[in-house]
């Protein structure tokens, strides 16, 4: 994992990029749908699950 994009925090608690205390360890992010016209349909493109979302 990468260290902390300052600034961004995130509120999606299985993503693997997240820490403790909801910052991004991402090396990068990515925000998707370049057609948006309101933030709902906006979506990071960088999340990736944990191993726990295998298991549900």
């Amino acid at each position: 994992m990468s260290d902390e994009i300052k600034g961004i925090t995130c509120e999606v608690k299985n993503c693997i990029y997240q820490d403790s205390n909801g910052n991004c360890n991402a090396g990068h992010i990515k925000v998707g749908n370049p057609k948006a016209m309101h933030e709902s349909e906006t979506k990071c493109e960088t999340f990736e699950c944990t191993p726990a979302c295998e298991c549900e």
